[in-house]
């Protein structure tokens, strides 16, 4: 991997925690999640002008994103009402890799190397000892949330990935999910609690702004980095957000980070570079 694609990963993992940390701001996971989407959304349109209509090749797997996406986005959401910030980021972004590890075994009858189950045992304990820390009692159903939302990022992580690098057109790609996604997301958002979202959007359009406009650079960035480099790397090194989600909820959040939580979210980090190694 370049050394350019490298800090450009590392920035977007950076800006994806972001944009994650301001979900658990002000309001409800629902309504914050809704505001920066339809943000994304606005920035999409934006930049419609200066991209190519997608090609008819990309748009069932813009289809297929769309839901992979939207269904990311329920259970991020159940899983933060359920725990905490530091919590659940974690959780659910470690647990991608491992999911596409287990899909590729189960589905596609790919064998693991000892480096790759070292990989999964690091990541699994990491994961498995993080879910103990709020408040001394263990997550409960905020865990299987977690889990499952890693298991749709797996999936549009391999989606997205194979269309970009395979077929082209990134830039477009780029545009057009967020465009779409975005008006999804603000209207099941609306939908929820109609009131709620207007009265939300008015007195926290700036932060809907920031995390609208962070969610589409890092992803933006990632999926241009999956055409330099091979889309296993980039998404196992994506995946160090988790630091910087650790960092952001001692300091955002004032969540109490022990000596134990701290140790968890180093073992994910560890594990994620070994599947990079792998």
């Amino acid at each position: 991997m370049a050394i350019e694609v490298f800090f450009a990963v590392l920035l977007a993992a950076a800006l994806h925690a972001g944009w994650n940390a301001l979900v658990k701001i002000n309001a409800e996971p629902i309504i914050a999640m809704g505001l920066i989407m339809l943000c994304t959304s606005l920035v999409a349109l934006g930049f419609m002008p200066f991209v190519a209509f997608p090609q008819s090749k990309l748009w069932p797997f813009l289809l297929i994103t769309l839901i992979l996406h939207f269904g990311y986005k329920v259970f991020l959401v159940k899983a933060y009402a359920q725990g905490d910030f530091g919590q659940i980021y974690p959780i659910a972004r470690g647990s991608g890799p491992v999911w596409v590890l287990l899909v590729s075994v189960i589905f596609l009858g790919v064998e693991f190397t000892q480096l790759e189950i070292l990989a999964v045992l690091v990541v699994t304990g990491g994961i498995a000892t993080l879910s103990h820390f709020k408040r001394s009692k263990p997550l409960g159903v905020g865990f299987y949330y977690a889990l499952v939302t890693g298991l749709w990022i797996a999936g549009y992580t391999m989606v997205d990935g194979f269309a970009v690098s395979q077929l082209g057109q990134v830039h477009s790609y780029v545009v057009w999910l967020f465009f779409l996604d975005g008006i999804i997301a603000a209207v099941w958002a609306y939908n929820y609690k109609p009131q709620v979202f207007v009265a939300s959007l008015r007195r926290y359009w700036f932060v809907a702004i920031g995390g609208g406009v962070m969610s589409m650079a890092a992803y933006w960035i990632c999926l241009w980095a999956m055409t330099q480099a091979p889309v296993a790397m980039v998404a196992a090194l994506r995946e160090t957000s988790v630091l910087f989600g650790a960092l952001l909820s001692t300091y955002m959040f004032k969540e109490v980070l022990g000596p134990k939580r701290w140790i968890s979210a180093v073992l994910i980090c560890v594990g994620l570079v070994l599947i990079k190694l792998a």
